[in-house]
């Protein structure tokens, strides 16, 4: 039995597109949480666009051309309307709700018209080596037995993990899911070199908590009252119900250093979510971060200013030497790439208030 379980390893070797990382990890989530061995083609298409559905929605993965699944979460998206930031559970039970759809019933037809069979071909290799790829399902079908991890049953749409097989994932669950989310990732930075942070970008981002950054911001306001907002153009002690912006949205960085962050109305913020901000804007914001950066020296707050050392690669002299054109330029150097990275990813440009 040891050598089937090693069999799982082929599966995703020289794999060109997403579908059997997402087929595999949906199939055992569902064998941890359920205690279920049969389980519908629906449950697991409805899970892996469950499990799609950040990467590609609010993360704007790119998972390969020849991949259609970024393609059939935004059809999903597009006729039903759905947010980019559903719950999982909302969204599981909306489609739940709509599995008699024709468009949920056309892409659960093509997600399982191959998946299932060359999922559990390589427990069969020998046998459908050579053969022409109309002829494997067959086959597959054909020659199946509790060796692979399940069986198909053509006959409901469904699969029944074998019994050996089920008790494996129940006890080696998370062992499997970092396994299969490492081949993934290994096969997701081939398409996305210039991403950073992917291993953060396969679920839905946890609460973020910008207590601290606020603290900093509101020290700067109280002694620069007069510092001007970027898209309100007011002084920022005249902004009411305010709220912290990342400048370059958090689903694009990932991270809440300071020197993409800027005070905002709470309203604004959520107007521009994640969108990128015109480019009007971008000297504007450097200017500021460039008063609230010599707040920090001023008031030798390390802990903060490590932010800036890391970004621009320089010492506490450095910093606090620097020219406001020096440090724009420096800021200048390093958004406009990002910018564009984040353009060709698929994020809205060219937020503008009002």
């Amino acid at each position: 039995m040891s050598t089937s379980f090693n069999r799982l390893n082929s599966v995703f070797e020289n794999t060109t597109n997403s579908y059997k990382f997402f087929w595999w990890l949906s199939i055992i989530e569902i064998c941890n949480q359920n205690n279920s061995d049969i389980i519908s083609f629906d449950e697991i298409v409805f899970k892996i666009i469950c499990k799609l559905w950040y990467p590609v929605n609010f993360f704007k993965i790119s998972f390969g051309k020849i991949d259609k699944c970024s393609k059939y979460i935004k059809q999903i998206q597009e006729i039903y309307n759905l947010e980019d930031n559903i719950s999982e559970l909302d969204l599981y039970e909306f489609l739940i709700d709509h599995r008699d759809s024709e468009p949920l019933m056309k892409i659960t037809n093509e997600l399982t018209r191959y998946v299932p069979y060359r999922f559990i071909r390589p427990w069969f290799n020998q046998e459908t080596r050579g053969l022409k790829d109309g002829l494997v399902n067959s086959k597959i079908i054909e020659l199946q037995n509790e060796s692979a991890p399940y069986e198909i049953d053509l006959s409901f749409n469904k699969i029944k993990i074998n019994a050996k097989w089920f008790d494996w994932i129940k006890t080696n669950y998370s062992i499997l899911k970092t396994s299969t989310n490492f081949y993934l990732l290994k096969h997701l930075e081939k398409e996305n070199p210039n991403v950073t942070s992917l291993s953060i970008k396969l679920e839905r981002p946890k609460y973020r908590n910008l207590s601290t950054q606020t603290k900093y911001w509101k020290s700067f306001i109280l002694k620069e009252p007069h510092a001007i907002s970027i898209f309100e153009n007011k002084p920022l002690s005249e902004l009411y119900d305010l709220s912290i912006d990342h400048f370059l949205p958090w689903s694009f960085v990932t991270h809440d250093l300071l020197w993409n962050l800027h005070p905002v109305n709470k309203k604004v913020n959520s107007s521009k979510n994640n969108i990128l901000p015109n480019k009007k804007y971008f000297t504007k914001f450097y200017s500021l971060q460039f008063s609230f950066c010599k707040h920090l020296l001023n008031n030798d707050l390390r802990k903060p200013l490590e932010n800036y050392y890391n970004l621009f690669k320089c010492s506490n002299n450095e910093l606090n030497n620097l020219s406001q054109e020096g440090f724009v330029q420096k800021m200048d150097n390093f958004y406009l790439p990002q910018f564009e990275i984040a353009k060709n990813m698929g994020f809205g440009i060219g937020w503008n208030l009002g």
